[in-house]
């Protein structure tokens, strides 16, 4: 049962993770680029960063953890 919740929650971070990259990508960069002002597009893209840092961190932490976790208790 350990098992499953610990992969349960290695593959919600990966996910939120890899998601939070693909908007980025896919969404923060081209609206950055519509702006005028350089100094405009470096304050909105430090601000949404900022922000964006805390999760990538977070899940990032939490996939590391997990999965060593299952590693160490399946004696992988």
């Amino acid at each position: 049962m350990d098992v499953t919740v610990a992969l349960a929650v290695h593959v919600v971070a990966i996910v939120l993770w890899i998601g939070g990259v693909a908007i980025v990508w896919t969404v923060l960069l081209p609206a950055v680029r519509r702006f005028k002002s350089a100094a405009g597009r470096v304050a909105f893209f430090e601000l949404v960063e900022r922000r964006f840092a805390w999760q990538a961190r977070g899940t990032t932490l939490l996939a590391g953890a997990s999965g060593f976790y299952m590693v160490d208790r399946l004696e992988l």
